[in-house]
Formats: C-alpha cells, sequence, structure tokens
C-alpha cells in the first residue's frame, strides 16, 4: 500500500522514495477519481485505517465526497500529536474553511 511506503519514507527522511510514492498515489487518486461515479469513495474504509499516514492521505483524497468525514478523520489525526501528520491535518481542516483550499 502506497500510504504505507510512504510513511515509512518520511521517518527515515527519504524524499527520493517520497516523491516516487506521491506520484504514484496521486496517480492512483486521478485514476479514481476519472472512473464512472468517482471511485475515490473506495478510499473512505481507509479513514479508520491504524496507520496515521494512510488516514491523513485517505482524508485527503474523499474531502469532496465525504467532507464531514474527512474532517472529522483529520481533526482526530490533528488531536492525536503523531508529528508531523497532525500539523499537515491542520492545515488541510483550516484551509476550506478560509476559502484558501476548495476540494475537488
Amino acid at each position: 500500500m502506497e500510504g504505507l511506503r510512504r510513511y515509512r519514507a518520511v521517518y527515515v527522511i527519504d524524499d527520493t522514495r517520497y516523491n516516487r510514492l506521491y506520484k504514484a498515489m496521486e496517480r492512483v487518486r486521478a485514476e479514481l477519481k476519472a472512473m464512472p461515479g468517482d471511485q475515490r469513495r473506495a478510499l473512505s474504509p481507509l479513514l479508520s485505517h491504524p496507520n496515521v499516514q494512510v488516514r491523513l492521505k485517505a482524508a485527503h483524497s474523499v474531502l469532496a465526497l465525504y467532507p464531514d468525514l474527512a474532517r472529522k478523520a483529520l481533526e482526530d489525526i490533528r488531536d492525536s500529536g503523531i508529528e508531523p501528520q497532525n500539523g499537515e491535518a491542520a492545515s488541510a481542516i483550516g484551509r476550506p474553511d478560509e476559502g484558501i483550499y476548495i476540494p475537488k
């Protein structure tokens, strides 16, 4: 699973690997979105995954489809104190509220 590999890459600070995995994850997300009925919804079970990085990326992926569920996951991550994901989650919560980011 790309999310778990990205989590490992973050904690060993392997920028090349992290970037490669990020691009792979973005390709999958785009393919799911392009499918009939926007199949990113298949990622919603990952909002309760035990790995914080997987939950974070799932929340980003389904924010446009399930804003309340995604926001709850982001708030839980923010409140977890697990770094660096808690900071990214806090930022992700604030951007739509401030009109800086509109989920697509």
